[in-house]
């Protein structure tokens, strides 16, 4: 479950955002994950199209849980744990966020299928 609040800045570049202070989330599945202050996340990438559909407003229960994917897919420790660590954090975090069943996995099938050119354990992404 998540531990903390989430604090987002905008910033200059259109639909991206810094962490403000630190978003925690601690279960015995996954352990303590922590995304830093400063972090930069586009929300999950959700295409435009679909923002406005309800289970993707990046504004509504994913918010949370697509910071934290965001950080695994692009933090060494994220390397470290896996992908599909990641992938099924994302699923269990919207679960646990009300999301219901079917926005989770459509979530989680959009990460495994669509994830991989996102996934570079070489280089982390930046925006």
């Amino acid at each position: 479950m998540f531990l903390t609040k989430l604090e987002l800045y905008a910033e200059p570049q259109a639909d991206i955002w810094s962490v403000g202070a630190p978003l925690v989330w601690c279960d015995p599945t996954y352990g303590r994950l922590e995304v830093p202050v400063g972090f930069k996340t586009d929300l999950a990438s959700i295409p435009r199209l679909f923002r406005n559909l309800a289970p993707f407003d990046p504004n509504g229960a994913s918010r949370r849980p697509a910071v934290l994917h965001d950080y695994l897919y692009s933090s060494k420790r994220g390397f470290r744990l896996g992908k599909e660590f990641a992938d099924n954090f994302l699923r269990d975090a919207l679960l646990a966020e009300q999301a219901g069943q079917v926005t989770a996995q459509a979530f989680y099938w959009a990460v495994r299928l669509g994830g991989r050119s996102h996934w570079d354990p070489m280089s982390a992404r930046t925006y």
